[in-house]
């Protein structure tokens, strides 16, 4: 099973392709805004760097939040894209559990900064279960978790909270498209962003 990776929830870009349990190609880059710009151009170049064609490609992932609002909808919609024309299902995964998945430890915590002393956060297990469902909250409630369950705490990012300095976890994408390759996949109808909080400007408009 041939399967490409995309993920753009964060300033970082990264894109895998794996052959069964093999990293054939991959790359991480960091180019905050310009998602848009290169997303298309490295998803080509890896499949190039596989000695692939984008007819080889059997299986797409994409990382569809939450995080950033912009580069999660990068994201979605070039998976769905390449589905839709390669008639393929895709498997959703999250941006929260990818970082758990990387992080072996008895408890996770998974934190985005949303910004405001809020943050976008999910605690997992040692199997990567839920112990809490993802969630948006604030900086009170993370460091209530943190006293409770003394977890390790990853992020997409190098943040601070309190006297807690969190460094930017690694990912390791091997282990991730593995995980993953156990879902249901998804008609590319059916897949869509996972913001867990909508922008400001957006929620001002729904109400």
């Amino acid at each position: 099973m041939i399967t490409l990776f995309i993920d753009t929830s964060s300033s970082d870009v990264s894109i895998a392709i794996m052959k069964d349990k093999k990293i054939l190609s991959n790359i991480t880059k960091s180019i905050p805004n310009k998602h848009s710009i290169y997303t298309v151009s490295f998803i080509e170049q890896m499949i190039k760097e596989a000695n692939l064609t984008v007819n080889d490609i059997e299986k797409i992932m994409v990382v569809t939040g939450p995080g950033s609002f912009t580069g999660v909808r990068i994201g979605v919609t070039i998976a769905k894209v390449y589905a839709y024309l390669k008639n393929l299902s895709i498997i959703s995964i999250s941006s929260l559990k990818m970082m758990s998945i990387s992080c072996e430890h008895k408890y996770c915590l998974a934190l985005i900064d949303a910004h405001h002393d809020n943050y976008y956060l999910g605690l997992y297990d040692e199997n990567n279960q839920e112990i809490m469902k993802e969630q948006f909250n604030t900086k009170e409630k993370v460091l209530e978790l943190i006293e409770k369950y003394q977890p390790r705490i990853v992020s997409n990012e190098n943040i601070e909270i309190g006297k807690y300095k969190i460094k930017k976890q690694s990912l390791d994408i091997s282990k991730i498209i593995t995980y993953y390759q156990k879902e249901e996949p998804l008609n590319p109808h059916l897949v869509v962003p996972n913001y867990l909080k909508l922008p400001q400007a957006l929620e001002e408009k729904h109400d």
